[in-house]
């Protein structure tokens, strides 16, 4: 069970039916003509229809019309989830369109359903069924640990039937991906006080003990030992003391290692360089990186996938105490690169110099790095799509297209010459921040932190400044802490496990 919902599959058909408190069925345009397959009672068949006639576009992706019968005592519900039309006919539809059910399911305090889709009739059709059980699992979570008189939620047990191949299985892998989204959701939403860097280390050995993950936390002694000044200058204002995190998943024997690298900024405040006051809370979301490679780590162990992966967790808070970093300062980087702070607020590329260093001396053969790092991210894509600045064009085009999978968007930014130089320094090597007057200041901050990558290296900077937090929930995305690029990470994994 997940986020108070447990599925199962069945390929009885009417037998199934039973008194289901809910019939939820996912259709797009072209499978209405095939409803009669599913062979629904008498009374759900007729409601369904005039559902449909009553329904202004009822095919429109994520679109959820419902009626209720009353049905001797019983009230039974019936639900369509709208999953588009020709080509959009994707198990992303479906994925968006479960999400939204989800929330009507809840909402309806149903303790019973049973979900139908006639493209579930076809056993090639398994990603549809993986897809509408992710998206169910993501769409119901819900973040009320604190609250004192939160209401006690109803579990809901849902069938799914279908004849698809490896049914079984692909419910098991949609649970395993609803864990670990879920659970890098519940990490971002912990606000600052009761996660810091210890915290969130002491978590990371917990998922380690849990999934046979060798585990090395770095505390402040051993970073200073490691010469990692630019993740310590950071830390150095909060009372809380930074720590880099280091997972390695084994499965793949003596593969070289993919690195997924996290910034793990527990709370932001922009250090001396103060943020506004308005909403400086949502800066507890800035560790989304850290949880979002730890959450692919996890499912990649538990998906028993045939790679290598290490997860780096480069985690500070940056606070503006007595002995914080200041504009001006000069700071040296573990690979001896110097470094003028010309902004202590753009410091998640300094936690991420030090992490990605370490990583490519840890032997990893690639690497990918996924930060909340800019809001200049949002000017220029928005916030659904995550930025990708990369050196290496088939590694973006591997992150793209696994996101495309996954129903994450990205796109990829150009590295012109000008911005490279944009981020020299005339005091020290580097500048951590180019400031209002250049622009581009997603690209600039990822190019930095690519300078920090040993050139022989394939690597990627994710920025996901516009995607780790939503102001309201909308298909499988929660509000709150979204995990946006987990489900990317894990899908990469898999297509680098896939090409062994």
């Amino acid at each position: 069970m997940l986020n108070n919902l447990s599925l199962c599959n069945t390929e009885k058909e009417g037998a199934a039916y039973g008194d289901k408190g809910a019939f939820l069925l996912f259709l797009c345009k072209e499978c209405e003509a095939a409803l009669p397959k599913l062979a629904l009672p008498e009374e759900v068949s007729k409601a369904t229809t005039a559902l449909l006639a009553a329904t202004a576009d009822p095919f429109e992706i994520g679109k959820v019309s419902v009626c209720s019968l009353l049905c001797g005592s019983n009230l039974r519900h019936i639900i369509i989830a709208g999953c588009g039309s020709g080509r959009e006919c994707k198990p992303t539809a479906f994925k968006q369109a479960a999400g939204e059910a989800a929330r009507v399911l809840k909402t309806k305090k149903c303790e019973e359903a049973i979900v139908l889709a006639p493209i579930l009739l076809n056993p090639k059709r398994t990603p549809y069924l993986e897809a509408i059980a992710e998206g169910l699992y993501l769409g119901a979570y819900d973040f009320t640990i604190y609250k004192r008189k939160a209401e006690n939620a109803v579990t809901c047990k849902i069938k799914i039937v279908s004849a698809c191949e490896g049914a079984e299985l692909a419910l098991k892998r949609a649970l395993v991906k609803g864990q670990a989204v879920s659970m890098v959701r519940d990490l971002v939403n912990e606000p600052g006080n009761k996660l810091g860097p210890e915290e969130l280390a002491d978590f990371a050995r917990q998922v380690a003990g849990e999934n046979s993950l060798s585990c090395e936390i770095l505390d402040r002694k051993a970073l200073k030992e490691l010469g990692c000044g630019a993740l310590l200058a950071v830390g150095q204002g909060s009372v809380r003391e930074p720590r880099l995190i280091a997972l390695r998943y084994n499965g793949a024997g003596d593969a070289p290692y993919t690195a997924f690298v996290g910034k793990g900024i527990t709370f932001d405040s922009g250090g001396l360089s103060l943020k506004p006051a308005a909403n400086m809370g949502e800066m507890k979301d800035d560790m989304s990186g850290a949880a979002a490679v730890l959450g692919a780590i996890k499912a990649a162990a538990e998906l028993h996938l045939a790679v290598n992966l290490l997860a780096v967790l480069s985690c500070a808070e940056n606070m503006p105490g007595g002995g914080a970093q200041r504009p001006g300062d000069i700071v040296t980087a573990a690979d001896g690169q110097t470094i003028e702070v010309v902004n202590t607020d753009a410091e998640g590329r300094l936690v991420l110099a030090d992490a990605v260093w370490y990583a490519a001396k840890q032997g990893a053969a690639r690497i990918v790095d996924i930060a909340t790092l800019t809001g200049a991210v949002i000017t220029a894509l928005g916030k659904e799509t995550g930025g990708i600045i990369a050196f290496d064009d088939g590694l973006a085009a591997s992150i793209k297209e696994a996101g495309r999978l996954a129903g994450e968007l990205w796109w990829q930014l150009p590295t012109p010459p000008d911005l490279r130089e944009a981020i020299k320094g005339e005091e020290a090597d580097l500048l951590n921040s180019t400031g209002s007057t250049v622009g581009g200041g997603c690209i600039t901050g990822g190019l930095f932190i690519g300078s920090f990558v040993p050139e022989e290296l394939p690597w990627a900077h994710l920025d996901i400044g516009g995607t780790a937090s939503r102001e309201k929930a909308a298909g499988f995305v929660s509000k709150g802490g979204t995990g946006f690029g987990t489900l990317t990470l894990i899908k990469l994994a898999e297509t680098l496990a896939s090409e062994k």
